[in-house]
């Protein structure tokens, strides 16, 4: 697609997603969106739940560690930095729960040469979830062809592999435009997800920024929330705002919880 093209398809999707055209108002638009009829699936929340250890200082004892809570709860991933996917992969393989890890983490300026490169190394050590860092200048910058064919550059890559890619926009970051044209460019780009946040920004995941996510590509792409939630309630409200899966470090937390309030039938 020219460049000319995508502008115009994210802008016509971005005024079917919201109308206000102040932050305030395009917010209250977004939050209308909650879905407060969402309950946890019979089997549990767990296989929602990406299992997360992206501290700089990670240990390969805890990437260990990690990966056995992963095998025993039935996460839907253990989330590692690159250089422990090949300890993962060992630790994990036989168990379903897939390996993902991190490509142009944690500020998405690399250049895209970088990106895919990392991408492949990935995928030949077992990744088989990659969580990509959009160009977050870029995108706000309204770069729109240059974000859309780094999306697609790493889209590409996972084709034929069984690979689930995930596109973080790093919300925080962003204004209202942006944060549209984001989802819709991952969405075009074939991504599998587009996720809220890494966890490292200046904020986390909010409700207002995945009802936005919702109402742009709900049902059509997954919505990974990541950054801040650490407890039951707040899975759920994210759940509730359109969120299909959470990266967390507080992954037993937050089933202790689920299962202290499932008992309680609360």
């Amino acid at each position: 697609m020219t460049r000319q093209e995508i502008e115009k398809l994210a802008q016509e999707i971005g005024r079917q997603a919201f109308q206000p055209e102040n932050s305030e108002s395009a917010a209250m638009a977004a939050d209308e969106l909650a879905c407060p009829d969402w309950t946890p699936p019979l089997e549990g929340i767990a296989g929602l739940i990406d299992h997360t250890l992206l501290r700089p200082d990670s240990s390969e004892r805890e990437v260990i560690r990690l990966c056995d809570e992963a095998g025993k709860h039935g996460f839907a991933s253990a989330c590692v930095h690159p250089d422990k996917i090949a300890i993962a992969e060992r630790e994990l393989r036989g168990s379903g729960v897939k390996v993902c890890t991190v490509v142009g983490f944690p500020h998405g300026a690399n250049v895209t040469l970088v990106k895919r490169i990392e991408a492949e190394q990935a995928l030949k050590l077992g990744a088989r979830e990659l969580d990509m860092v959009v160009n977050i200048g870029a995108l706000q910058a309204g770069r729109l062809d240059f974000v859309h064919s780094e999306m697609c550059s790493i889209v590409e890559l996972a084709l034929g592999t069984g690979t689930v890619v995930k596109v973080i926009l790093e919300m925080a970051f962003l204004d209202d435009a942006a944060k549209v044209n984001g989802c819709v460019l991952a969405k075009l780009a074939g991504a599998d997800f587009v996720k809220t946040s890494t966890g490292f920004g200046p904020s986390g995941a909010n409700l207002t920024d995945v009802a936005l996510m919702h109402k742009v590509v709900g049902g059509q792409m997954g919505i990974k929330a990541a950054g801040g939630i650490r407890t039951y309630g707040r899975f759920r409200e994210m759940m509730r705002a359109g969120a299909t899966r959470i990266g967390t470090s507080a992954s037993l937390e937050i089933l202790e919880e689920f299962r202290t309030v499932h008992d309680s039938g609360r």
